[in-house]
């Protein structure tokens, strides 16, 4: 959950959405968020998070919540690849 969080103050900020209608929207267009916001976003939790979202994984976000899964999902990729 703290992707979560995390993505939802970069929007606040980054965006100028008001966080309310973020907590409650089960999509980015019910948060007020558009496509070209939407980019701004992405661009704003890769740098970060230092991540780079592929673009086939952009085709599942609808959602702060998708965006943050696939954050989670990049960072622990990031993580076990620095293991290595």
């Amino acid at each position: 959950m703290e992707t979560f969080d995390t993505i939802r103050r970069l929007a606040v900020e980054t965006l100028g959405v008001a966080e309310e209608p973020l907590e409650r929207a089960r999509t980015l267009r019910e948060a007020g968020i558009d496509s070209l916001a939407a980019i701004d976003l992405i661009y704003a939790v890769e740098a970060r998070f230092g991540i780079s979202v592929p673009v086939e994984d952009l085709a599942n976000v609808r959602s702060l919540r998708d965006l943050a899964v696939v954050a989670d999902r990049l960072i622990t990729r990031k993580v076990h690849a620095h293991e290595d």
